[in-house]
């Protein structure tokens, strides 16, 4: 599985460096391809422009299928991200509960061992 290090995945993105600084928070539509380093680039801009993300968003918004394995890679490099049990309605009107929403609690990386990242 491919670690997720912002400095090595975002050299030669383009904007992507820019979407995902806390100084420069916007929402572009700059991320070419979806391989898991990209994923985790398009939900970390997401989650410095609007704080959190629910699993229908990323999958719906973002085209990431897979939301929680991006979020543990996030982790890994040092974001603090909680996730908090949530409720959904569906567009049929379909009540699901249990959706997961992940919360960004800080901007900045910090070094973290290993039993604090599977939170």
């Amino acid at each position: 599985m491919e670690s997720f290090n912002q400095d090595n995945h975002t050299k030669n993105k383009g904007a992507a460096v820019d979407a995902t600084t806390p100084d420069t928070i916007t929402t572009k539509p700059n991320f070419k391809d979806n391989s898991a380093s990209n994923q985790c680039l398009k939900i970390l801009d997401w989650l410095f422009e609007k704080g959190n993300i629910t699993t229908t968003q990323a999958r719906q918004h973002l085209d990431v299928m897979s939301p929680a394995a991006r979020i543990l890679q996030l982790r890994k490099a040092g974001y603090l991200i909680i996730k908090i049990s949530d409720n959904w309605t569906s567009e049929h009107g379909i009540n699901h509960k249990g959706v997961a929403r992940y919360v960004l609690t800080q901007k900045e990386p910090v070094a973290l061992d290993d039993s604090e990242v599977a939170a």
